[in-house]
């Protein structure tokens, strides 16, 4: 049975965000009760155009709390993002069993759960594993389980 063991997330502060704001964005995604195990980090770039962006990343390992988060997100999506979720899995996972998903950075600092539909996102991968090896189809359909469980 496949399960998670890390969640790697990102997101850019721009020129005219507050990265401390965004930072919550970011922190949202993970239940108070685990937010304390989370590991954040900002650094600095430079856009495109010159601008300052500040590069804000959080990774949480573990198998229980990585699960946990897991659930909790599913738990907290509308079922819209659900619905998204579930026709566009195929296309989220990779043959690595790393899951990609797109969180609304707005949405999130509003406290609301929803897949991005922009380019203003929250970037969550979520690493699975399995022993002997990490079987795509099975964390599809563990995945898809979920999505069912979580109302989608």
């Amino acid at each position: 049975m496949p399960f998670v063991t890390k969640i790697e997330t990102r997101a850019y502060a721009r020129a005219t965000e507050v990265s401390d704001r965004v930072a919550a964005s970011i922190m949202f995604i993970f239940p108070e009760r685990l937010r304390q195990k989370v590991s954040i980090s900002m650094s600095d770039a430079e856009g495109q155009a010159g601008d300052a962006i500040v590069v804000i990343s959080a990774t949480l390992e573990g198998q229980e709390d990585c699960e946990g988060v897991l659930n909790y997100m599913l738990g907290q999506m509308d079922s819209l993002s659900l619905r998204a979720l579930e026709r566009s899995l195929d296309i989220r996972l990779d043959d690595k069993c790393i899951l990609f998903l797109r969180i609304d950075k707005q949405a999130a600092f509003l406290g609301m759960m929803k897949l991005a539909d922009d380019s203003d996102v929250i970037s969550a991968r979520f690493h699975f594993k399995q022993y002997p090896r990490c079987k795509r189809e099975e964390v599809r359909l563990m995945i898809e389980n979920r999505l069912r469980a979580a109302g989608g």
